[in-house]
């Protein structure tokens, strides 16, 4: 059983990535349709959700932290455009190291994800792949690539509320940050190489999260 402390750094694609960051459009073209389950009940009035309790952090996102619950307001503005998120190890336990791996600082995961609204009140979060792509939008070649390339749907979550002026969407986010799962916490292959298994739910937790002008960085303590 070992114990990680992991940070996880979510940020806009920057300059130095740009070569990624117009490898697709920040739309999807293919969307499809969309099917999943129907939310029991349709967004909440802000102020139900987002009570005198919220201790708000200004940033990328605004985030809002309520007793134990963390939740993500996005506003419209941010639907479609392609964000980094790198996971690494902040504090590595004792004998988890293989070689010159598994100390702290590595990193553990690296993906561009994409949030987008869905229908029935979701909000999903795309994880998207650059194996294929066309540079140039006006081509034949390009609708053809990305009819090919539907961006798979790592995540779905319910619009908990909206802002008074409906451009702002809030998320619960507190389930996804504490689940196993590859956009933020250990990359698949990296579990593999490491013979890391399936995360222990009932000891893990979450530290804190806490969101800056241009990323949001999220702590957890995860045993393995």
């Amino acid at each position: 059983m070992h114990q990680v402390f992991a940070r996880v750094s979510i940020a806009f694609i920057t300059a130095s990535f740009c070569t990624v960051a117009i490898a697709q459009p920040k739309t999807d073209t293919m969307k499809g349709p969309v099917t999943g389950p129907r939310s029991s009940s349709g967004p909440k009035p802000y102020h139900e959700v987002i009570t005198s309790k919220a201790v708000t952090d200004e940033g990328l996102f605004k985030v809002h932290k309520i007793e134990d619950k963390y939740y993500f307001e996005i506003g419209d503005t941010m639907f479609g455009r392609e964000i980094l998120v790198v996971n690494r190890i902040s504090k590595a336990a004792a004998g988890m190291r293989n070689g010159f791996f598994g100390y702290a600082g590595d990193q553990v995961g690296q993906n561009v994800i994409r949030f987008e609204k869905g229908p029935n009140n979701k909000i999903f979060l795309r994880n998207i792949s650059f194996a294929e792509y066309s540079k140039d939008s006006t081509s034949p070649m390009f609708t053809a690539v990305n009819k090919s390339n539907v961006q798979p749907i790592a995540a779905a979550f319910d619009i908990k509320a909206l802002t008074k002026d409906s451009t702002g969407n809030v998320i619960d986010i507190t389930e996804y940050i504490g689940s196993d799962n590859d956009v933020l916490f250990f990359s698949s292959q990296i579990k593999s190489g490491m013979r890391i298994g399936s995360q222990q739910s009932d000891k893990s937790y979450i530290v804190g999260v806490r969101s800056y002008p241009l990323n949001i960085e999220i702590n957890t303590v995860n045993i393995l």
